[in-house]
């Protein structure tokens, strides 16, 4: 990858599935980096996992976001991976997917910063049914219009370990014979964690990329079917596959909703009915010289 990336770097969300592997790449470059958390005392956590680590950790919430503003004096660049699946609270989604990127774009401008990546998502839409997906693509807009130079990266499903999609379907074939299929027919192109964490570390390094907007997949479309089938193939059990209608689900997922951390909402209902695929002709991976890692290849190494 060349040089060392030698800057002053804050990551907003860091301690999630991409925020992982995304500080597993940075550990290796020449950079200080400030990670912003809500989780508590993450600080011991990644002494561990890094432990000549140049991170320093702040806890923050979304009721505080001047504590960032606060933090990021003399920071070069800011990459926000803040992204929530379910509201704990109604507006939770727009606090979290619209106003935080909103806020990143006007301090980036005021604080003269040479680079702001935001992580979005692929598909999202200010005309969606889905609030997930309408609060990203606001937090898209806003960002955009307050720090014109930002760069948006929308993934397709992550895929890793640890993941939220094999990884939960993968626990459940552990103790039910059956596994869900909503929606079997629904497309996704699922990209790998890592590959998305080198997109952002190739942005932070090279200014040529002139783009606001890439969309990363993986090379292959596959159904909701098709995945569950290859996680258990690759786990080499055999499992009853129940296809659901996300219509039909829409009733349980309306009373599951209001669990601390329900199994599915009516808002991930609606965006099943969706495919999630490349079909903007935006540039990705390819474009900024990443080689796209195989899914199965990957999840062999997982499972």
């Amino acid at each position: 990858m060349g040089t060392n990336i030698n800057k002053k770097i804050a990551v907003i969300g860091g301690s999630g599935f991409l925020g992982k592997s995304l500080l597993k790449l940075l550990s290796n470059e020449n950079a200080e980096i400030i990670l912003f958390t809500r989780k508590k005392n993450y600080q011991k956590n990644l002494n561990k996992i890094f432990p000549d680590n140049n991170f320093k950790c702040i806890q923050w919430n979304i009721n505080n976001l001047n504590i960032i503003e606060e933090n990021i004096k003399n920071v070069d660049c800011i990459i926000n991976l803040c992204g929530i699946l379910f509201e704990n609270k109604s507006g939770d989604f727009f606090r979290v997917h619209t106003d935080v990127p909103a806020f990143l774009g006007k301090i980036s401008l005021k604080h003269k910063l040479n680079t702001l990546i935001h992580v979005s998502a692929l598909g999202v839409s200010t005309n969606s049914e889905s609030k997930y997906s309408r609060s990203k693509a606001e937090g898209e807009k806003q960002l955009l219009e307050h720090f014109p130079n930002g760069k948006i990266l929308r993934p397709s499903l992550l895929f890793g370990k640890g993941d939220n999609f094999f990884g939960q379907f993968s626990e459940m074939s552990k103790f039910s014979p059956i596994l869900p299929v909503i929606s079997r027919s629904t497309k996704f192109q699922p990209v790998f964690v890592e590959d998305v964490a080198k997109a952002i570390i190739k942005l932070l390094k090279d200014r040529k990329n002139k783009n606001n907007i890439y969309e990363l997949g993986g090379e292959i479309i596959y159904s909701f079917e098709e995945l569950l089938k290859i996680l258990l193939d690759i786990k080499n059990i055999k499992r009853l596959l129940i296809p659901l209608n996300p219509k039909l689900m829409m009733v349980p997922a309306f009373f599951l909703q209001n669990l601390p951390k329900p199994p599915f909402t009516v808002d991930q209902m609606i965006l099943l009915k969706t495919d999630n695929i490349l079909k903007n002709g935006l540039p990705g991976l390819k474009d900024l010289g990443i080689k796209i890692s195989d899914m199965k290849t990957e999840l062999l190494k997982i499972y």
